[in-house]
């Protein structure tokens, strides 16, 4: 795969080597030449200043790839993790996505989707998988499996996460939680802010608790102190006001919470480990594909099991290096046009391109890359799947298309 990214790592766009012959075109460039007996389609373009978009066709896989190329100093740029929907419990296709999110000052340039997430028809569909925050906020709890997060200062960062939640109730008994906005595991108990949807949802055998005020948004690491306002015992749902979060428990958890009254004080405080530093955005996948610039498949370690990891698929990726972010989409499940990749097959292909570091995110029917208003990929399903999230790059300024 090497001699495919030869043609990458010439950075100098109007000029292009490919096996000796030399194109110079105005708005793309389009190359052709036998590697090992199969041929490489470069396709470029320039998107804006410093963000740069190209795709490749190799006929060894076959292989249709798309990559995003961003400067991590681009001028007027910047990523951020959004919800596929207003709420947790929400899925939407990455275009609508984008469309939804355009404001002035906030155009979508490009995006690609996110997090693993529950797909099926369920009471909590949509559910991101790993760690979500966005704008500071935490919206979704990590599981000890790697997270792309951005700090306040911009840096980029990946590694495995977990929450770390205490609940305490006004005797000096605690609890430890076990996650934010998603389903109450067995003896556990959760927390639900008005970010995961407009109520919760009915868990049989749960004990609900409905508490205020929420002076701010939920963030990764934060100390909170709530007042309860009503105690549900049976199988029903709570309503959600913007300022109000709720307390699900079940098993243990639900004893816990049913020696706890209307009118009582809770205090709880939530970080997320290890501390990065303040986090603006993050968004979950699994597993980790490089680390310090070397290949390391952190399957094991993030208990993904090895079919998934040897079985070419539909594959979306985010890396990056001191200079560049990459996004990156390989189609597949298409025998006669792309077959996708394993994951040490991505692996490599995030190294060619230049990266340090880099993460597998949702892949199969999820797998979209979406640049200027169009899909750019061709989706395994036949259509652009709903997605629970995605990482999308907005500029400040109007894009000339």
């Amino acid at each position: 795969m090497s001699g495919l990214l030869n043609t990458l790592k010439n950075r100098n766009p109007g000029l292009l080597t490919v096996c000796g012959l030399i194109a110079l075109l105005v708005l793309s460039i389009f190359v052709h030449c036998e590697i090992a007996e199969a041929q490489v389609q470069v396709k470029e373009e320039r998107i804006a200043s410093g963000v740069l978009y190209r795709e490749f066709y190799h006929l060894e896989g076959p292989w249709a790839i798309q990559v995003l190329e961003v400067r991590r100093d681009a001028p007027d740029m910047e990523f951020e993790a959004v919800l596929g929907g207003e709420y947790v419990l929400g899925i939407e296709p990455l275009n609508k996505i984008a469309e939804r999110m355009s404001r002035p000052q906030h155009y979508p340039a490009a995006g690609i989707n996110g997090d693993f997430y529950l797909l099926r028809n369920d009471p909590f569909q949509g559910d991101p998988t790993g760690l979500c925050v966005i704008n500071g906020e935490l919206i979704s709890s990590p599981v000890n499996r790697s997270a792309f997060v951005i700090l306040e200062d911009g840096k980029p960062y990946i590694d495995r996460f977990q929450l770390k939640g205490t609940l305490y109730r006004d005797d000096g008994e605690k609890f430890e939680m076990s996650g934010v906005n998603q389903s109450c595991p067995d003896d556990g108990i959760v927390i639900i802010t008005p970010s995961f949807y407009t109520a919760t949802r009915a868990q049989g055998g749960s004990v609900q608790l409905l508490a205020g005020s929420l002076k701010e948004h939920l963030k990764p690491e934060g100390t909170y102190d709530f007042t309860v306002q009503t105690v549900l015992e049976e199988d029903s749902v709570l309503v959600l006001s913007n300022d109000q979060v709720a307390f699900v428990g079940l098993g243990t958890g639900a004893a816990f919470l049913e020696k706890v009254s209307t009118g009582e004080k809770l205090h709880c405080t939530l970080s997320i480990y290890p501390s990065p530093g303040q986090i603006r955005h993050a968004i979950g996948g699994t597993p980790r594909l490089l680390r310090n610039g070397e290949i390391s498949i952190e399957a094991e370690e993030e208990v993904v099991r090895a079919s998934f990891v040897e079985t070419r698929h539909p594959r979306t990726a985010l890396g990056f290096n001191n200079e560049y972010f990459f996004l990156v989409t390989v189609d597949g499940r298409q025998p006669e046009y792309s077959v996708g990749m394993s994951l040490i097959e991505l692996a490599r292909f995030l190294k060619e391109l230049g990266a340090i570091e880099a993460l597998n995110l949702d892949g199969g029917g999820s797998t979209t890359m979406w640049v200027l208003d169009e899909v750019r990929n061709r989706p395994s399903d036949g259509r652009v799947r709903p997605i629970a999230n995605a990482l999308i790059l907005f500029s400040k300024v109007p894009i000339k298309k």
